[in-house]
């Protein structure tokens, strides 16, 4: 995708109106309160159904469920990490690309992602910004239904690096 169809937006991506939402989460799929989710754990059933019903993923990739009663077609879940560990600057980089695949599979236009790694890892924003951004850019050297995509931040310090980032990549 090209550079003019990134975004930056404050807010969670559970809020986001987009074809697909990324969740990141853990490859157990478990949305427990103690457990990472960009989606929280107060979720409508059938995601977590169809999670459940999925069951574990490798680290790095991405599965797509139905979005229930959220703003967008489908849920595009990422694992970044297992249940117990961090995320890491592979693992940030793989489940990314892997979403971005899968939103292609489902034909999804327009893409809500939230910071993958931020919250999971101990790498630092500057760089997860530098990586999330990197690998959507080069997203467009691919055939890809994905036109659009907006990264929901969660404050404006972390908004600052990304735009950073973004001017800079």
């Amino acid at each position: 995708m090209m550079k003019d169809h990134i975004f930056l937006k404050l807010g969670s991506v559970k809020k986001a109106e987009a074809d697909a939402i990324v969740n990141e989460i853990n490859n157990d799929l478990i949305f427990s309160p103690e457990a990472h989710c960009s989606l929280g754990s107060d979720l409508d059933f059938e995601i977590v159904r169809q999670c459940l019903a999925i069951g574990k993923l490798n680290l790095g990739d991405a599965v797509t469920t139905d979005a229930g009663n959220l703003k967008a077609r489908w849920v595009i879940h990422a694992a970044s990490m297992d249940y117990d560990e961090h995320s890491t600057e592979d693992s940030i980089v793989s489940s990314l690309r892997a979403a971005l695949l899968r939103a292609n599979e489902v034909g999804a236009r327009t893409l809500a992602i939230p910071p993958i790694g931020i919250a999971t890892s101990e790498v630092p924003v500057k760089r997860v910004a530098e990586l999330l951004l990197s690998e959507c850019l080069r997203h467009n050297d691919r055939e890809s239904s994905v036109e659009e995509a907006t990264f929901y931040l969660p404050n404006q310090q972390t908004m600052r690096i990304f735009d950073e980032c973004l001017k800079q990549i």
